[in-house]
C-alpha cells in the first residue's frame, strides 16, 4: 500500500499567470518558490506558499500545438477553473499498483497511460475514474517546497496577515455518487473518514483525513440551485473549492473588500470569493473547525 504524505499542490488554470501572480501576492502576500515553464507539459506555472498550502496557478504555454497538450484541453473544456489535487507519496510504483488494483488508469505529464514499470516522478488519474483529477508526485521529487525545509512555519499568515489564516480546512469536490468517493479516499488511498454533514436542500458530504495535513470533503450535491449543483451541471464532478479557517472573519473580510473582491455569504461562519475576482476558482473562509479534524 502507497502512503499519502503532505499535499503537494492545488494547481488552476488561469489566462494570464502575470495576473494571477500579482493577486496571489496582493491577496495573500504569498512565499513564491518557482516559476518556469516546463516543456513537456506545454505549461508556465508558479508554485506560491499560503500558509500550510501550495497553489499552482497554470498558464498555457505560448507555442504551436499548446491546446492539444493536456493543460489545453482542459482549458479548452472548462476554461479557467481549479484543475487537480495533487500529493507527495512514498512509492509511485505502490501507487500505480493500488489503483490499477481497482481497474483506474494513470497517465503521466504528457497525458500516455503509465503501465509498470515506470520511472516517471508523477501520475495523474482520469477525472472520470475518480470524480476529480488526482495527481501523486514521489515525495521529495520538488525539494524546493519551503515547508519541507526547517524552521518551516505559518506563523506570519497566521498572526501577522489580516487573513488570519489557520490552515486549510478543507478542499471540497464535488461528486455524484458519495459512495463511490467514500471507496477513492477511504480504501484506495487510506483516508479515515472523520465527519459526515448534510445542508438541507444544498449537498450531502463526507469529510476525509488524507495524508498528513489534508481534509477532503465529497460532496454530493442535493439541488440544482447551489452553486455546487450549478458547477457540477457545468463541468462535471471535479475540484471546486479550498476553504481557509481564520482567527478573525470581520477582520478577513475587511481586508478583501479593501481590495475589491466581492464576497458572498455560504451559509454558517463562512464566505466566499466572487470566482470572477479569484481567477475563476471558489476561495472561501470559515471560523469553524470541521469536527474530527485531527490536525
Amino acid at each position: 500500500m502507497f502512503k499519502i504524505g503532505k499535499l503537494f499542490h492545488l494547481t488552476h488554470v488561469v489566462g494570464d499567470l502575470d495576473a494571477a501572480d500579482r493577486w496571489y501576492d496582493e491577496i495573500f502576500a504569498v512565499n513564491r518558490f518557482y516559476r518556469g515553464y516546463e516543456k513537456l507539459a506545454v505549461r508556465e506555472a508558479s508554485l506560491v506558499l499560503i500558509g500550510d498550502v501550495v497553489m499552482e496557478p497554470v498558464m498555457l504555454g505560448r507555442v504551436a500545438g499548446a491546446e492539444h497538450s493536456p493543460i489545453g484541453k482542459f482549458q479548452s473544456r472548462f476554461g479557467h477553473r481549479f484543475h487537480s489535487i495533487a500529493w507527495y507519496v512514498d512509492s509511485i510504483a505502490e501507487t500505480c499498483a493500488a489503483f490499477g488494483a481497482r481497474h483506474q488508469r494513470l497517465y503521466n505529464v504528457v497525458g500516455k497511460v503509465v503501465t509498470p514499470p515506470t520511472k516517471t516522478e508523477a501520475v495523474w488519474t482520469h477525472p472520470r475514474e475518480t470524480q476529480a483529477l488526482l495527481e501523486f508526485a514521489a515525495q521529495g521529487s520538488y525539494t524546493l517546497d519551503p515547508r519541507l525545509q526547517a524552521g518551516w512555519t505559518t506563523a506570519m499568515w497566521r498572526d501577522e496577515h489580516p487573513l488570519g489564516i489557520v490552515r486549510a480546512s478543507h478542499i471540497t469536490v464535488t461528486v455524484g455518487d458519495l459512495a463511490a468517493a467514500a471507496t477513492l479516499y477511504g480504501e484506495t488511498m487510506g483516508g479515515r473518514l472523520i465527519h459526515r454533514a448534510e445542508v438541507a436542500g444544498r449537498k450531502r458530504s463526507v469529510y476525509f483525513a488524507i495524508g498528513e495535513d489534508t481534509v477532503i470533503e465529497a460532496a454530493e450535491p442535493l439541488s440544482t440551485t447551489s452553486a455546487e449543483a450549478q458547477d457540477f451541471a457545468r463541468n462535471g464532478a471535479g475540484v471546486y473549492s479550498i476553504t481557509f479557517q481564520s482567527r478573525d472573519l470581520g477582520r478577513a473580510a475587511e481586508f478583501l473588500k479593501a481590495k475589491g473582491q466581492r464576497l458572498h455569504d455560504d451559509g454558517g461562519d463562512s464566505f466566499v470569493i466572487d470566482r470572477a475576482d479569484a481567477f475563476g476558482m471558489t476561495i472561501g473562509f470559515s471560523g469553524r473547525a470541521i469536527p474530527g479534524d485531527p490536525r
